[in-house]
């Protein structure tokens, strides 16, 4: 843990606390002054009513009403300022747990994410309790968090993780803006159903309810009834003209009523998830970014019109004339001034000019939210390296690799090295000693690369290359598949895309575990011959020693290891990688230490 990163959060989370604090005070004394103030204006006003008639008493209880108007403006300031101020403390305590490594606790996880099909997500612990998604995510709205998903789950170019490095970058130093950003989504609604943004963005982009002729001639009749209303009063014309455009107000509102209601009850039950996205657009509409990525990304969103943000505050407007439905005299206004009609009007004129922009300005926040999270890792690891990748053939090399997910105090690094096409590190190793971890460390580190993310090491540069794994490998009930079967079409998918030729690197623990050792070996010499051949790199872990002698037959085949050390009824591990073929074993030690006789 970096001592200095954890006193700015520290520092942070005790300048907002005794801004809290003061506020709060501001709080309680509103708390109490409020009714006094309207018990004074109260008492006032039965005094002027029943025993004192002064003029004077009229000008007090005015100036106590407005005091009364101005508290109840000021106090729900305070109360906002307090919720948000709240937040920024739970964010900078959120903070202090990461880098206490008690991230394990936080309650998005990402699980809605797991695919076990995916090429490495489920072996890479990507998703899920424990995984990379829970440690780095600080998305607020399922959009962003939907974006961070793909960012470590889908393939980018070079050019994007180069755009991205960057962005993250000049991110990671704006510390303020990322927790404001952050503070701005979670201070809305957190129901994040994807169903409701999908809902608002298909009404958003619907086809008019009402054509151009309807917008064009309906709203005008009301004013023509007031002018013939008008001109009959002062007998200019007979005083019953105005009944006949009337009468069409009233057909107009009954045959528009329908659609009028239906285009409300949609409307109102989706454009509240706007709340949330337009207090973000604010926050990027005023930052003044420099890097290409940051510039483009606001430069899309103002388009060189009216703010987003503006445009989203002109359909809440809209979205108020609603509320008329509901007064007592909403069939008299509505009848009067085609209420509903001209409602629903505005919101189809709303919809034409910003409604299918509406998608593009939610898929930016998204972008936000995903590299701010990113963005976490650069601030938080300033001793991380930021990858050099290349569109070079397949190729890795990496100095004091860690994984990211492992505490730093217990976390063990090692340097690991694929030259070339066709390099293959085989590493044995006896129970529990590093083999799967290494694996995970590689893997998970590339995913992180390929995201624009700084990685765990202390130098890596690699080439483009997809990502494969064979780990965590289960059975299927349902599709009646065992682990081994399992295990084959994972292995098969592996072979199956280094034939494509792509740039590949694999990962296998334990390969064809699922089988009896003369067959093991077998196929798993077939396996590493095969994608050494076609040019892939990667680490296959294994127990069959005999796996060993490829390193003679084949020069990019290299043996490392690692080793435990016995002592009794204990068993200690360095997870050192060293050169060589391993030659201990421990599955009789560990037997007998938990109590299986031997």
């Amino acid at each position: 843990m970096d001592e200095s990163i954890y006193r700015v959060y520290q520092a942070k989370k005790k300048k907002v606390a005794a801004k809290l604090s003061v506020i709060k005070k501001q709080n309680e004394l509103f708390v109490v002054l409020r009714p006094l103030v309207f018990l004074a204006a109260a008492g006032l006003s039965i005094a002027y009513s029943f025993w004192l008639a002064n003029p004077l008493y009229l000008i007090c209880i005015d100036l106590m009403v407005l005091i009364f108007i101005a508290m109840v403006v000021k106090h729900n300031r305070i109360k906002a300022e307090i919720k948000y101020l709240e937040t920024q403390v739970a964010i900078n305590d959120k903070g202090l747990r990461r880098l206490e490594g008690k991230w394990g606790e936080f309650a998005d996880t990402g699980e809605r994410f797991i695919d076990p099909e995916h090429r490495y997500a489920s072996d890479l612990n990507i998703f899920g309790q424990g995984s990379l998604f829970q440690y780095i995510n600080a998305a607020t709205t399922m959009v962003g968090e939907n974006r961070l998903a793909q960012l470590l789950t889908s393939p980018s170019s070079l050019e994007e993780i180069a755009r991205r490095q960057q962005a993250l970058q000049e991110l990671s130093r704006r510390f303020d803006w990322r927790q404001h950003f952050q503070t701005t989504g979670m201070l809305l609604d957190k129901d994040k159903k994807a169903g409701d943004l999908e809902k608002l963005l298909g009404w958003a982009e619907e086809k008019p309810v009402f054509t151009n002729k309807y917008t064009l001639f309906l709203p005008v009749i009301p004013l023509v009834t007031l002018i013939l209303a008008l001109l009959g009063y002062f007998d200019f014309i007979p005083p019953y003209i105005w009944v006949f455009p009337f009468v069409l107000q009233i057909l107009v509102v009954t045959l528009t009523e329908k659609t009028a209601h239906q285009t409300f009850i949609k409307t109102g039950n989706t454009v509240n998830e706007l709340y949330r996205y337009s207090a973000q657009l604010v926050c990027i509409e005023t930052e003044n970014f420099n890097t290409p990525l940051l510039k483009s990304l606001k430069r899309k969103l103002i388009g060189g019109g009216e703010p987003p943000s503006r445009q989203v505050g002109q359909l809440f407007k809209i979205m108020d004339r609603i509320s008329m439905r509901y007064s007592s005299l909403h069939p008299v206004i509505n009848i009067g001034l085609l209420w509903d009609l001209q409602t629903v009007i505005r919101l189809e004129k709303w919809r034409e000019s910003s409604g299918r922009s509406l998608r593009g300005w939610i898929e930016i926040i998204a972008e936000f939210e995903a590299l701010s999270s990113l963005a976490g890792l650069v601030h938080d690891h300033p001793g991380w390296a930021m990858p050099e990748i290349t569109g070079s053939k397949p190729a890795l090399k990496a100095t004091i690799l860690g994984h990211p997910l492992i505490k730093d105090e217990i976390r063990v690094c090692n340097d690991v090295e694929l030259a070339e096409p066709g390099t293959v590190l085989l590493i044995t190793g006896s129970n529990m000693s590093g083999k799967s971890t290494l694996l995970r460390t590689v893997g998970i580190n590339l995913v992180l690369a390929y995201a624009g993310a700084p990685v765990c090491a202390g130098r890596f540069s690699c080439s483009m290359m997809d990502v494969y794994s064979s780990i965590h490998i289960n059975d299927n009930l349902e599709k009646n598949i065992s682990t081994f079967y399992a295990e084959l079409l994972r292995i098969k998918l592996i072979v199956d895309a280094a034939k494509t030729g792509k740039p590949m690197i694999f990962l296998i623990d334990e390969i064809f575990k699922g089988t009896n050792s003369r067959d093991r070996i077998t196929g798993a010499k077939a396996v590493i011959k095969a994608l050494h051949e076609l040019g892939s790199v990667g680490l296959v872990s294994t127990h069959d020693l005999e796996l060993a002698r490829l390193e003679n037959e084949i020069p990019l085949i290299r043996n490392y290891h690692f080793t435990d050390q016995i002592t009794g009824r204990d068993i200690t591990f360095d997870y050192r990688l060293k050169p060589g073929v391993s030659r201990s074993t421990n599955a009789l030690a560990l037997m007998k230490i938990i109590g299986i006789g031997i």
